[in-house]
């Protein structure tokens, strides 16, 4: 744009300076003159609009500007060939003649050419669809791909947690997923079956409120499928590009229903480069009246599902521990996310098309009513 600027300038000073040694001018050289004129005021308003409004404006149909150089061709043609086939009358005493000059007779002239001209120019600017660009610009960040898995079965409801282990678990996951700012977080809530409340997303407020409408009974609570569970999320997260995939299981007991063995859906997780963290939500045998031996933790288990995984096994005894234990994940490695952007465009043709009628309109009002030709 730049050179065509500099070239057509530069070809159009040429001209000008040339015109300064010719004492009489012919049609041709003026046509030639103006045409160049033409060209460098449009190259000029090129660059100006490129450099003021070129990133917010764009033309999907630059092609239509060649349309331009019809009605030009035309006219530097006609220029050219009128002598040769026009018929000159010669009259006697022209010499006598007195060129009078009015603001009527230059409206008649040139008000209706210069409205169609105006016309033509933004009937193509209108064709040639100029869009307004808005660009949003996402920059790089860091994060991880989560399932929580939330055991909702019913001895999640015992109260050696404050209120019980359930709440005390929505809550910590709660503030975890708060603090997650740049992971894609999804949520499965399992007990007899395992159901995929929410998939990855960036979205942590839809995160929070389906946290919150977590209940225990959501599904049939007498049992606990952890197989089941980790085969879901490693189902949904068997495809993510992320280089850090991380399951964090929350149970209560052990694994005692379900279609699919616990340590078989740990090794197809390791298989898809899933780490597993377990997390033992219960206090020791003894410590309170809400802990007995027939609802322990696994953990055997459980450690051996984090150990097959390249996770780790936790065992938190109250709502403390476990708000520390999620303090800990959130220590995990971070994944780099390359920056990118989204453009939405917006026609903007539509004012450019309405005044180009309005000035076919206007011309044809004042050639046909207001100035009209006499021979």
């Amino acid at each position: 744009m730049i050179l065509f600027l500099i070239i057509s300038v530069c070809f159009f000073l040429g001209l000008l300076a040339a015109s300064l040694f010719v004492k009489k001018l012919g049609k041709a050289w003026a046509v030639l003159l103006a045409t160049s004129a033409g060209i460098a005021f449009i190259s000029i308003c090129a660059a100006l609009f490129t450099h003021f409004w070129g990133e917010e404006i764009e033309f999907l149909h630059p092609w239509a500007f060649l349309l331009l150089s019809l009605p030009l061709a035309a006219l530097i043609i006609h220029t050219l060939l009128r002598p040769v086939f026009s018929r000159n009358i010669i009259y006697s005493m022209t010499h006598l003649q007195v060129e009078q000059a009015s603001l009527r007779l230059l409206l008649t002239r040139w008000m209706p050419v210069g409205l169609y001209t105006l016309a033509l120019i933004l009937m193509t600017i209108a064709l040639a669809r100029p869009v307004h660009i808005d660009r949003v610009f996402i920059p790089p960040t860091e994060g991880i791909d989560i399932i929580l898995l939330m055991d909702v079965s019913a001895s999640m409801q015992k109260n050696d947690f404050y209120p019980n282990r359930f709440v005390a678990a929505q809550q910590t996951a709660k503030r975890f997923i708060a603090k997650r700012l740049t992971d894609r977080i999804g949520i499965v809530a399992f007990a007899k079956v395992a159901m995929l409340q929410a998939p990855l997303t960036l979205d942590h407020e839809a995160l929070q409120e389906y946290i919150s409408s977590l209940f225990l009974g959501i599904v049939n609570p007498d049992y606990t499928a952890i197989g089941d569970a980790l085969a879901v999320a490693a189902n949904h997260l068997k495809d993510s590009k992320a280089k850090s995939k991380i399951i964090i299981l929350l149970t209560d007991g052990d694994s005692n229903a379900g279609t699919i063995e616990p340590l078989l859906a740990a090794k197809a997780a390791a298989a898809y480069g899933i780490r597993v963290y377990t997390i033992g939500t219960a206090s020791a045998p003894g410590d309170n009246p809400y802990s007995n031996q027939a609802d322990e933790i696994n953990e055997g288990l459980m450690m051996e599902i984090a150990q097959l995984t390249g996770g780790k096994f936790y065992r938190a005894k109250n709502e403390a521990e476990l708000e520390k234990i999620y303090d800990t994940i959130n220590e995990l490695e971070k994944t780099a996310f390359a920056p990118s952007s989204s453009i939405n465009r917006t026609d903007i043709y539509h004012p450019f098309l309405f005044i180009a009628l309005c000035c076919l309109l206007l011309g044809l009002v004042f050639e046909k009513i207001f100035l009209i030709k006499v021979p």
